[in-house]
C-alpha cells in the first residue's frame, strides 16, 4: 500500500483507490520534536484565517456495478479569494491508477471577474507519471493536470472528470471515501451514491446531512440510491502537529465489506498464498537461524536479516498497490515495498516453523479507524508474531527487533490472519529515551573543549541512526557546523557513531569539539552552559510553542531526556555563583535541573519527562506544555558567573 498525498488546498480528501507502502525513514536530527512538541513556526488559529478559496460547488458522484467496478463523478467551482491562492490553485491534479483506472476530463474552464468564459485548451491538460519525490518507486500511478487560464483573484475555476474504475483491487469488492478538510469553506457540497442491488454496500457519515433517497426515473430497475449534503461557511486554520483529518473531519464512506473480518479475508486470500516458503527460502531460513535455540532468537535473526539485505522500493502497478509479490521474486531482486518486506519475512518465519500475521496500518497521523471497514486510513502493512505478540517493521531499517518506529506505534491494526482488530504498544518512558553526558574544559581563552556521548533507546534510537546515515559521505566538519549552528556556537570536532545499519550492537553517538570563546575571561562575566557537538533536544525544545487556539487533536509521544554535564574550569577563574536549579511538575510532564559546584566543577543534571496515557493530546496538553517552557526557559538561560 503507498501513503496518500496530502490533497491540495480546497480538495475534500477523497481516497478511493488507496495503496500500502511504508512511511519513507527520513528524518531530520530533531524531528521529533516537531511531532512531540509542535513546531518553531505555528499559525496563530485567528477567526479571521482565510483559506484563499472557497468551494461555492462540489458535486461527488459514485456508482457502483453488481461486480464492483464504479464510476467516480467529480463536478466543481471553485472561487480564487485573493491573489496569494493563485499560485497553488491555477492548476488541478488529478490521481488516477493507469492500469486500474481511466480518467476523462469532461469540461474545465474559467471565469474571469467580468463574466468572461476561458476554455481550457485540449494541451493544457497533460498526463504525467506520478512518483513521490525523492524516493525509489515503480508506479503505474499517473497525474492529470489541467491548467486553467487567466487565474486572477476573483476568478471561478469549473472541472468536471469521470475516472471508471475497471479493475478492483479484490474482485467483487469496493471501498470509497470522501473528508471534507476543515481548512475549507464549503458553500454547496452534495455527495449521489448509487449501486446495483445486487452488490451489498454499507454507507455510514459524520456531520453530513441526508441518506436514502428514492431512485430516478432513468435508473436501472432496482437501482438503490443515496443523497448527501455538505456545508462548512468557516475555515479553520493549520494546526501544528494536528492529527490527519480522517480523525475528525466530516466523511462519507462507502464498504461492500460486511465487516474488519471479511476486510482481512480478502487480503488474506491475495497475500498468503504469496508467503509460502520456497526450498530457496527455507534454505536461507536455515542459514540465518544456524545454532538459535530459542524463538526469539530466530526471529531477531531474520529480522535483521530482511532489514538490512531487501532494499525498500514502492511498488503500485495493477494490483500491486495492495497485493505483495511472491516471497521468492522479492528474495531474488534483494527489494520490495511494505507488503513485500512482510510477505519475505512471513515466508522465513514459517520456515522456521513460526507463524505470523500481516497487520495493516496507518504510517502516518491518523490513530483512529472508521466503523466501517474501508482501507482508509491504512497505507502500510507490519508483522506480527502471533506466539510472542511481536510487531516487525523491517523496511524501518534502522529500528532494531523489539523496537517500532514512532510513526505505527499506539495504532489500531487489523490482524489479517485472524481478523482481529489489535493495537501496537505506546512509547513509555522505559523504551523510548535519551542520555547524554558531556565533559567540557573551559579554556583560558573562554573557548570550550569537550567531548560527549548520547546514548538513545526506541524511537529516538530509529531516529538517530536514520540522521547518522543520512551523514555518510557529508564531510565530517560539515556535520559538526550543523550541529554548532544551531545554537549559535562556532567550532570544529568530530562525530563518531558506529554501523546505523548494524541492528545486533548497541546504538550511542560520540563526539569531540572544541568551540570557539563562549565567555569573556578573565571576568567578570557570566556564562549559560554550552551545547556543543551534542543532541541538543533541551535547548531546541525551549524554542517551540503552540497555537493561540486548538480545536483538534495532536499527535504526541511518551519520551524521556536525561542531561548529565561536568564544566570544569581552570585554576585562575573564579567562580561567584551558580544557578539555583529548579522542579516542575504539572500532567504527564516532569523538569528537573540541579547545579553543584565542587571546586572548580560544575556538575548539571537535567531531566525532562512526559509520561503519557496515549498518543493523543489535546488544548489541556497545550497549556500544560506552555507552562513547562516558562520553566524550561528560564532554567536554560541561568548563568555561570565568573571573574
Amino acid at each position: 500500500m503507498k501513503r496518500q498525498p496530502t490533497p491540495r488546498a480546497g480538495a475534500a480528501a477523497i481516497q478511493p483507490t488507496s495503496t500500502m507502502h511504508r512511511k519513507p525513514v527520513t528524518h531530520p536530527l530533531l524531528l521529533v520534536l516537531l511531532v512531540l512538541l509542535a513546531a518553531l513556526a505555528t499559525t496563530p488559529a485567528h477567526a479571521d484565517y482565510d483559506p484563499g478559496v472557497t468551494w461555492l460547488e462540489r458535486l461527488d458522484e459514485l456508482h457502483v456495478n453488481a461486480d464492483a467496478t464504479h464510476v467516480k463523478t467529480t463536478q466543481l467551482l471553485l472561487r480564487i479569494d485573493n491573489e496569494a491562492a493563485v499560485e497553488g490553485n491555477a492548476e488541478r491534479r488529478i490521481r488516477y491508477s493507469g492500469s486500474l483506472e481511466t480518467l476523462d476530463v469532461l469540461e474545465a474552464w474559467t471565469i474571469t471577474p467580468d463574466g468572461r468564459r476561458v476554455v481550457v485548451a485540449p494541451d493544457r491538460i497533460r498526463t504525467m507519471e506520478s512518483t513521490d519525490k525523492g524516493q525509489a518507486e515503480f508506479s503505474d500511478q499517473k497525474v492529470r493536470v489541467v491548467i486553467f487560464p487567466a487565474v486572477t483573484a476573483g476568478a471561478l475555476l469549473h472541472l468536471r472528470y469521470r475516472i471508471t474504475v475497471h479493475t478492483t483491487h479484490f474482485p467483487g469488492h469496493v471501498t470509497w471515501s470522501l473528508h471534507y478538510a476543515p481548512g475549507m469553506r464549503y458553500d454547496d457540497a452534495r455527495v449521489r451514491i448509487s449501486h446495483d442491488r445486487a452488490i451489498a454496500l454499507k454507507v455510514g457519515t459524520r456531520q453530513v446531512a441526508g441518506g436514502p433517497v428514492a431512485a430516478l426515473d432513468t435508473d436501472a430497475p432496482g437501482t438503490v440510491r443515496y443523497a448527501f449534503t455538505f456545508r462548512q461557511p468557516q475555515a479553520h486554520p493549520p494546526e501544528t502537529g494536528r492529527v490527519e483529518a480522517k480523525d475528525f473531519a466530516p466523511f462519507v464512506h462507502v464498504t461492500s465489506f460486511a465487516d474488519r473480518a471479511a476486510q482481512a479475508a480478502a487480503y488474506q486470500a491475495a497475500a498468503r498464498p504469496k508467503a509460502e516458503p520456497t526450498p530457496q527460502i527455507r534454505a536461507l531460513a536455515a542459514e540465518i537461524t544456524a545454532g538459535a535455540s530459542t524463538e526469539p532468537e530466530k526471529v531477531r535473526r531474520l529480522y535483521h536479516w530482511v532489514s538490512r539485505n531487501i532494499r525498500y522500493v514502492a511498488l503500485t502497478i495493477d494490483v500491486g498497490g495492495f497485493v505483495p509479490r511472491p516471497a521468492q521474486a522479492v528474495l531474488d531482486h534483494r527489494y520490495g515495498d511494505c507488503k513485500d518486506h512482510v510477505v519475505l519475512l512471513e515466508a522465513l518465519l514459517r520456515a522456521a516453523g513460526i507463524e505470523s500475521s500481516p497487520a495493516l496500518v496507518n504510517a502516518g497521523m491518523a490513530m483512529k479507524l472508521p466503523e466501517l471497514a474501508i482501507w482508509t486510513p491504512f497505507n502500510h502493512v507490519i508483522l506480527h508474531v502471533t506466539g510472542l505478540d511481536l510487531y516487525l517493521d523491517s523496511t524501518a531499517r534502522f529500528a532494531p527487533v523489539g523496537t517500532l518506529p514512532d510513526w505505527v506505534m499506539d495504532k489500531p491494526v487489523l490482524l489479517t490472519a485472524s481478523g482481529r482488530l489489535a493495537r501496537t504498544p505506546r512509547t513509555t518512558l522505559k523504551v523510548n529515551q535519551t542520555l547524554t553526558r558531556v565533559w567540557m574544559d573551559l579554556t583560558p581563552e573562554g573557548g570550550v573543549r569537550g567531548r560527549s556521548v548520547a546514548v538513545m533507546q526506541g524511537p529516538e534510537e530509529v531516529d538517530s541512526r536514520s540522521a547518522q546515515y543520512d551523514h555518510i559521505g557529508i564531510s565530517p566538519q560539515d556535520t559538526v557546523r550543523e550541529y554548532l549552528q544551531r545554537f549559535g556556537e562556532t567550532g570544529t570536532g568530530l562525530v563518531e557513531a558506529g554501523d546505523p545499519l548494524d541492528l545486533d550492537t548497541a546504538w550511542a553517538v560520540r563526539a569531540t569539539f572544541q568551540l570557539d570563546p563562549v565567555v569573556n575571561v578573565p571576568g567578570p562575566s557570566a556564562m549559560t552552559i554550552p551545547v556543543g557537538v551534542t543532541p541538543g533536544l533541551l535547548r531546541a525544545m525551549a524554542t517551540s510553542s503552540q497555537p493561540v487556539l486548538r480545536r483538534f487533536d495532536r499527535y504526541c509521544l511518551s519520551w524521556q531526556h536525561r542531561e548529565e554535564i561536568e564544566l570544569r574550569l581552570p585554576p585562575q577563574v573564579r567562580i561567584d555563583r551558580i544557578p539555583a536549579g529548579t522542579r516542575f511538575q504539572r500532567g504527564p510532564l516532569r523538569y528537573s535541573a540541579t547545579y553543584r559546584r565542587t571546586g572548580q566543577v560544575v556538575t548539571i543534571n537535567r531531566e525532562l519527562a512526559a509520561d503519557r496515557t496515549s498518543h493523543t493530546c489535546n488544548a489541556s496538553d497545550d497549556a500544560d506544555w506552555t507552562a513547562l517552557l516558562r520553566v524550561l526557559q528560564r532554567d536554560l538561560r541561568g548563568q555561570v558567573f565568573l571573574r
